[in-house]
């Protein structure tokens, strides 16, 4: 009987002890930088390359920051509470910062301020979700991609796409530039005369570079400042434009990790007189936001070491155009306040693999209970675990057909994993039976 106790008490904890982690999974907010202190995902250098511009979050709450290119002088330029700020672009004088705040709901507006955090101005309300803003060559104008506020809160059932904008810095004479619904219209800049502003899309094949002309209005798939050769066989992830118009640096899948299950990005540097590509990292993660310096041969960058985990962790970058020297730049910046360790070691630990342990547990102890006590049945944990996986997989039919096609998918794979532990508890069933009496 004292046997019997032990084995109820064992069952019944591992169920507590998973019914509660589900729950946790369930209902805790689904945000992986809730907590998170480190750099954000976009930089600017300063025109006399002065000052580095980039956001960064502190216990989850993300602000913009300057620092001098060796990482000293770190100054905070935005204030924000329950919100985020980032994306910052450097207007052309280097006094001004545009930015992006996003609100609870994920909307993000449009913003301008001054680069020692003074006479900060909104842009552009609620209405609109803006994803990517960077100044005219005179400073006066700012242009921006964005959509309805209303449509992108649609996620996949909306039906409309991103536009270009223009809006003067004073907050006046906002214009709609393009009317196309663009699918993922961003990484916006300037050619070197500033009348073609130069965006990335992908269109359904791959990511391309299109332009807008100032003068005449409209949007051409192919901008004269690439060679023709490459338009149709090379992808731009994240291009901008050297201040003098001669490169093109630009993101891109590694040629060794093409045939990988995971994809790792480089930085890429194209001399738009010779057509020549020269790869400038071999760092075998992803690089993002590449930044050119002003009057030196450098580019800063980002590098995920924690590709392709969430959430990305970023560490700032510099690359010599001429020998490809990287350097590391080590920022003086704030850190964790701390007291949120133990709900981010919690978050860390309510996964999929920890659910699945607990799951083959329980199933395994009622199976071996079973065998003790009903030897008849010791397969039923396992019969009832096959069963429950068959059911999900053909819910995940009608889900996906009625409801949403991405639920049902999210139900396709439960079924798949809980169909995994299904065997893996009925092989423990099958080996136990044979070895113990």
């Amino acid at each position: 009987m004292k046997r019997k106790r032990i084995f109820l008490v064992t069952i019944g904890m591992i169920f507590l002890f998973l019914a509660g982690t589900l729950l946790y999974g369930i209902l805790r907010e689904d945000d992986p930088y809730r907590y998170f202190t480190g750099l954000g995902e976009k930089i600017s250098v300063a025109p006399d390359d002065s000052k580095i511009a980039f956001s960064y979050y502190v216990d989850g709450t993300e602000s913009v920051f300057t620092a001098n290119p060796n990482g000293t002088h770190v100054q905070k330029i935005t204030n924000t509470n329950n919100q985020k700020d980032r994306r910052p672009a450097y207007s052309p004088d280097g006094k001004r910062l545009v930015y992006l705040r996003e609100d609870p709901e994920g909307i993000q507006t449009l913003r301008v301020i001054n680069q020692d955090g003074k006479k900060e101005r909104q842009l552009t309300d609620k209405d609109m979700h803006v994803r990517d803003a960077i100044f005219s060559h005179d400073g006066k104008t700012i242009f921006f991609v964005a959509m309805e506020a209303k449509e992108f809160k649609k996620g996949e059932e909306s039906r409309e796409g991103f536009d270009l904008f223009s809006i003067e810095a004073d907050g006046s004479h906002l214009k709609k530039l393009t009317n196309a619904d663009y699918f993922s219209m961003d990484h916006l800049y300037l050619s070197s005369d500033g009348q073609t502003i130069c965006f990335s899309e992908f269109d359904g094949g791959q990511e391309r570079i299109y332009s807008f002309s100032l003068k005449s209005g409209t949007v051409n798939a192919k901008p004269s400042i690439l060679p023709e050769k490459l338009e149709n066989i090379q992808e731009f992830y994240e291009p901008t434009l050297s201040p003098d118009g001669k490169y093109l640096a630009y993101t891109e899948v590694s040629k060794e990790s093409q045939g990988s299950s995971l994809y790792k990005y480089e930085l890429f540097l194209l001399n738009l007189k010779t057509q020549r590509v020269q790869r400038l990292t071999d760092l075998k993660k992803a690089v993002t936001s590449p930044a050119f310096f002003h009057k030196e041969n450098k580019i800063a960058f980002l590098e995920n070491t924690n590709w392709p985990k969430e959430p990305a962790v970023f560490q700032l970058k510099t690359v010599d155009i001429k020998t490809q020297t990287i350097d590391a730049l080590k920022l003086d910046i704030p850190q964790s306040a701390g007291g949120y360790h133990f709900i981010s070691m919690l978050d860390r630990g309510v996964n999929g693999l920890t659910l699945s342990i607990l799951y083959v547990l329980l199933m395994g102890l009622l199976s071996v209970y079973l065998h003790y006590y009903y030897p008849g049945k010791a397969y039923l944990p396992s019969i009832v675990s096959f069963s429950l996986a068959i059911i999900t997989f053909l819910a995940s039919f009608a889900v996906a057909a009625m409801i949403d096609p991405w639920f049902g998918i999210g139900l396709g794979m439960l079924a798949a994993a809980i169909f995994g532990c299904s065997v893996v508890v009925g092989l423990f069933v099958f080996i136990f039976r044979r070895f113990v009496k």
